[in-house]
């Protein structure tokens, strides 16, 4: 679906391997995406197919995610985003005269917000797909509870310990997701892309969950610190489009924003948290339009 991608890899300090897929360089801007908790970069592939011909691709998975290693223990959200800015930094010089652009979705947008606060050169613009912002007070109460590990006994870490993770054949995982809990109104080739990348099918034909339980409840019971801070402090132009029928955290975070940081503008998308599951060529056609007009200066 994505013609001619080459497969990354780069070890962290904390001593486990990360990798990704990347396109050849070839001049064009280049998207560094990051997927939600959960998922991985090529979960994504129908959205992301829609730009290989105007953009290059660069797919970042994290820790426990896609073919990155689980390591032993998740450090929490800001160590990870300086875990992908650490990769990002190694491999960015191969697009250095060229626009960067983050686009991300949930818990990596997050990743995303934290590394263009930390580091505005990384990126010349961000597009965040749903990220997981929370207005400032259940953010400064989430951060407090995740230090002290009370986020564990949150219903989304609960279920994602008890979830299951193995099928024994392609056709019982597909009836198991098909039109269920988050995978609900997703087309079926986005449906299919997870099947084909998000889980690892054995020499017996028995499908398995490529993310640990326990990576992917880690990243539930963690939020990030100091999230409004790093926010205010991004003078970088941001978009965010939101699903109209997503998490009502998410949709009062944007009334916040408004009158927090005038480099954010957003856009109403139909569809709920992974709205571009649902509809990826619509938010694919919204996205280029808005780079057409945010990367006009660099024309």
């Amino acid at each position: 679906m994505i013609q001619g991608l080459i497969p990354w890899e780069f070890r962290v300090p904390s001593g486990f391997t990360v990798r990704g897929y990347h396109s050849p360089p070839s001049g064009k801007p280049v998207i560094h995406f990051i997927h939600g908790n959960g998922f991985c970069g090529l979960t994504f592939a129908p959205l992301l197919a829609q730009f290989q011909h105007e953009y290059d691709l660069f797919i970042s998975d994290g820790q426990g995610h896609g073919d990155s290693d689980a390591g032993d223990v998740y450090p929490g959200w800001n160590r990870s985003a300086e875990n992908f800015e650490l990769v990002w930094q190694h491999f960015s010089p191969m697009w250095e005269s060229v626009p960067k652009v983050a686009l991300a979705h949930s818990y990596g947008a997050i990743m995303s917000t934290l590394m263009i606060a930390k580091n505005p050169d990384l990126f010349d613009v961000g597009i965040l797909m749903d990220p997981v912002y929370t207005p400032p007070k259940l953010a400064g109460a989430m951060s407090a509870m995740s230090t002290l590990g009370l986020m564990k006994n949150m219903p989304l870490a609960r279920q994602a310990r008890i979830r299951s993770v193995s099928w024994a054949s392609r056709q019982e995982a597909w009836d198991y997701f098909h039109q269920r809990g988050i995978f609900k109104n997703w087309q079926d080739e986005c449906l299919n892309a997870y099947l084909d990348h998000a889980l690892s099918t054995f020499k017996d034909g028995t499908m398995h969950l490529k993310c640990p339980a326990r990576i992917e409840a880690a990243v539930f019971s963690a939020y990030a610190n100091k999230l409004w801070g790093a926010i205010k402090s991004i003078k970088t132009p941001m978009t965010m489009l939101y699903g109209d029928k997503t998490y009502s955290f998410v949709r009062k975070s944007c009334s916040k924003l408004r009158k927090t940081n005038p480099y954010y503008d957003f856009i109403e998308m139909p569809g709920g948290h992974c709205f571009m599951q649902e509809w990826p060529e619509l938010t694919a056609q919204e996205i280029k339009q808005k780079l057409r007009f945010q990367l006009n200066n660099f024309v």
